[in-house]
C-alpha cells in the first residue's frame, strides 16, 4: 500500500509543479507583451511629436531625407532645432526617407531596443509652397542592430 500512495503523491507533486511552471511562463509572456506595448506607445507619441514639430515649424523638411536636413534645411531650421528634431526626450531619429507624398520615419528609444517605423503622409499642392502633413501611420516594430 505504501508504494501506491507514494506514486500517487509523486504524480500529484509533478502535476502541481507543471501547473506552476505554466503559470509563471504565462506571467513572463504577459510582462514581455506589456513592455512591448509600452515601447510602441512611447515611440508613437514621439512620432506624433516629431510630426507636429515638422508641421508647425519645419514643413520644408518633409520632402527631404534626414541626411539632407543639415545643409538643405538650413533655411527653415537652425542647427539646434535640427538636433531637437533628431533626438527628443526618450527617443532618437534613426532615419527619415521621403517618398512620393509620404515619408518613412524610423525612431528608436534612447534606451535602445527595437525601432518603430511610421509613415508620414503629406501633400504639396503647389511646388513653391511647403507641404502639408496629413497624418502619421504606425508600421510596427523593427529589429535594429546596435
Amino acid at each position: 500500500m505504501l508504494p501506491l500512495s507514494f506514486s500517487v503523491s509523486l504524480l500529484l507533486l509533478l502535476s502541481s509543479l507543471s501547473m506552476q511552471a505554466l503559470a509563471l511562463q504565462g506571467r513572463g509572456l504577459q510582462a514581455v507583451q506589456q513592455r512591448r506595448r509600452l515601447l510602441e506607445d512611447q515611440l508613437m507619441a514621439a512620432a506624433q511629436t516629431l510630426a507636429g514639430q515638422l508641421q508647425r515649424q519645419h514643413r520644408c523638411l518633409l520632402p527631404l531625407a534626414d541626411q539632407a536636413w543639415a545643409w538643405a534645411g538650413a533655411a527653415c531650421a537652425s542647427p539646434g532645432q535640427l538636433a531637437a528634431l533628431q533626438a527628443g526626450q526618450g527617443w532618437r531619429l534613426l532615419h527619415y526617407r521621403p517618398l512620393q507624398g509620404e515619408g518613412e520615419l524610423l525612431l528608436q528609444s534612447s534606451a535602445g531596443g527595437p525601432a518603430a517605423a511610421f509613415r508620414l503622409r503629406w501633400q504639396q499642392a503647389d511646388p513653391q509652397a511647403p507641404p502639408q502633413l496629413l497624418g502619421v501611420q504606425e508600421l510596427g516594430l523593427r529589429g535594429v542592430a546596435s
